[in-house]
Protein backbone atom coordinates (compact mmCIF):
# COMPACT_ATOMS: atom_id res chain seq x y z
CA UNK A 1 0.00 0.00 0.00
CA UNK A 2 1.27 3.36 -0.95
CA UNK A 3 2.44 5.67 1.68
CA UNK A 4 0.03 8.30 0.70
CA UNK A 5 -3.10 5.43 0.95
CA UNK A 6 -1.74 4.42 4.66
CA UNK A 7 -1.67 8.11 5.81
CA UNK A 8 -5.51 8.11 4.67
CA UNK A 9 -6.20 5.13 6.43
CA UNK A 10 -4.70 6.99 9.60
CA UNK A 11 -6.27 9.82 9.64
CA UNK A 12 -10.02 9.66 11.71
CA UNK A 13 -11.13 13.17 10.29
CA UNK A 14 -11.70 11.06 7.07
CA UNK A 15 -13.27 8.25 7.95
CA UNK A 16 -15.86 10.80 10.19
CA UNK A 17 -16.36 12.60 6.84
CA UNK A 18 -16.93 9.48 5.13
CA UNK A 19 -19.68 8.64 7.43
CA UNK A 20 -18.54 5.47 8.10
CA UNK A 21 -19.77 3.46 11.25
CA UNK A 22 -16.44 2.99 12.97
CA UNK A 23 -16.14 2.24 16.22
CA UNK A 24 -15.13 4.92 18.64
CA UNK A 25 -11.92 2.31 20.52
CA UNK A 26 -10.34 2.63 16.54
CA UNK A 27 -10.18 6.21 16.79
CA UNK A 28 -6.46 5.83 18.57
CA UNK A 29 -5.18 3.76 15.22
CA UNK A 30 -8.43 3.47 12.75
CA UNK A 31 -6.04 1.76 10.08
CA UNK A 32 -6.37 -0.89 12.45
CA UNK A 33 -10.09 -1.00 11.54
CA UNK A 34 -9.23 -1.28 7.87
CA UNK A 35 -6.69 -4.25 9.08
CA UNK A 36 -9.58 -5.83 11.10
CA UNK A 37 -12.48 -5.13 9.48
CA UNK A 38 -12.32 -4.45 5.51
CA UNK A 39 -8.54 -6.13 4.32
CA UNK A 40 -7.56 -9.51 4.79
CA UNK A 41 -10.62 -12.35 5.75
CA UNK A 42 -9.81 -14.32 8.45
CA UNK A 43 -9.51 -18.10 8.41
CA UNK A 44 -8.04 -21.04 6.66
CA UNK A 45 -6.97 -20.01 2.67
CA UNK A 46 -5.19 -21.04 -0.36
CA UNK A 47 -3.35 -18.24 -1.94
CA UNK A 48 -4.97 -14.93 -1.21
CA UNK A 49 -3.37 -11.95 0.76
CA UNK A 50 -1.58 -13.15 4.17
CA UNK A 51 -2.78 -11.23 7.69
CA UNK A 52 -0.28 -9.61 9.60
CA UNK A 53 0.19 -9.58 13.40
CA UNK A 54 3.49 -10.88 15.14
CA UNK A 55 5.98 -9.23 12.36
CA UNK A 56 5.65 -6.51 10.14
CA UNK A 57 4.44 -7.19 6.35
CA UNK A 58 8.43 -8.97 4.71
CA UNK A 59 8.18 -10.15 1.05
CA UNK A 60 9.60 -13.46 1.02
CA UNK A 61 12.31 -14.48 -1.75
CA UNK A 62 13.22 -18.01 -3.29
CA UNK A 63 16.48 -19.09 -2.32
CA UNK A 64 17.39 -20.91 -5.28
CA UNK A 65 16.51 -17.97 -7.96
CA UNK A 66 15.65 -14.79 -5.61
CA UNK A 67 12.09 -14.45 -7.15
CA UNK A 68 9.05 -12.77 -4.24
CA UNK A 69 7.51 -15.67 -3.20
CA UNK A 70 3.54 -15.90 -3.21
CA UNK A 71 1.47 -17.31 -0.72
CA UNK A 72 0.02 -21.04 -0.86
CA UNK A 73 -1.71 -21.46 2.30
CA UNK A 74 -2.79 -20.12 5.45
CA UNK A 75 -3.92 -22.74 8.42
CA UNK A 76 -5.11 -20.68 10.82
CA UNK A 77 -6.08 -21.54 14.59
CA UNK A 78 -9.54 -20.05 14.04
CA UNK A 79 -11.79 -19.16 10.80
CA UNK A 80 -13.20 -16.00 12.55
CA UNK A 81 -13.38 -13.25 15.23
CA UNK A 82 -16.58 -12.92 16.78
CA UNK A 83 -15.98 -9.68 16.97
CA UNK A 84 -15.26 -8.83 13.49
CA UNK A 85 -17.64 -8.75 10.47
CA UNK A 86 -15.73 -11.64 8.47
CA UNK A 87 -18.29 -14.36 9.86
CA UNK A 88 -19.37 -16.50 7.21
CA UNK A 89 -22.84 -16.30 6.14
CA UNK A 90 -23.75 -19.95 6.77
CA UNK A 91 -21.89 -19.51 10.38
CA UNK A 92 -23.47 -16.74 11.32
CA UNK A 93 -26.02 -19.12 13.94
CA UNK A 94 -23.74 -20.65 15.44
CA UNK A 95 -21.62 -17.97 15.80
CA UNK A 96 -24.19 -16.18 18.03
CA UNK A 97 -23.88 -19.40 20.13
CA UNK A 98 -20.76 -17.84 21.42
CA UNK A 99 -19.89 -20.97 23.03
CA UNK A 100 -15.77 -22.34 23.01
CA UNK A 101 -14.64 -23.43 20.03
CA UNK A 102 -16.91 -22.53 17.21
CA UNK A 103 -15.12 -20.23 15.66
CA UNK A 104 -12.54 -23.06 15.32
CA UNK A 105 -14.64 -25.86 13.34
CA UNK A 106 -11.09 -28.18 12.29
CA UNK A 107 -10.07 -27.66 15.94
CA UNK A 108 -6.56 -26.87 14.69
CA UNK A 109 -4.30 -24.83 16.85
CA UNK A 110 -0.56 -23.45 15.49
CA UNK A 111 1.55 -22.50 18.18
CA UNK A 112 -1.11 -20.51 20.68
CA UNK A 113 -3.13 -19.58 18.48
CA UNK A 114 -1.62 -18.10 15.85
CA UNK A 115 -1.74 -18.96 12.01
CA UNK A 116 0.79 -21.04 9.74
CA UNK A 117 1.71 -19.39 6.29
CA UNK A 118 3.15 -21.65 3.67
CA UNK A 119 4.56 -19.63 0.59
CA UNK A 120 6.02 -20.95 -2.22
CA UNK A 121 8.29 -19.52 -5.24
CA UNK A 122 6.76 -19.18 -8.78
CA UNK A 123 8.81 -21.64 -10.34
CA UNK A 124 8.70 -24.12 -7.15
CA UNK A 125 11.90 -23.77 -6.70
CA UNK A 126 11.71 -23.80 -2.95
CA UNK A 127 9.14 -23.39 -0.34
CA UNK A 128 9.09 -21.20 3.25
CA UNK A 129 7.13 -21.37 6.08
CA UNK A 130 6.25 -18.43 8.51
CA UNK A 131 3.73 -17.67 11.88
CA UNK A 132 2.01 -14.94 12.34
Amino acid sequence: MSKDLRQQLADWRLWQADGAVVDASYEVAPEEFYMDELSVAPGWKVGGWPSWGLTDPVARFCVACGAEMSPLLTIASSEWNAGSGWIPYEDQALAALDAVGVANPPGVQVSRGNHLQLYVCAKFHSHTDLIQ
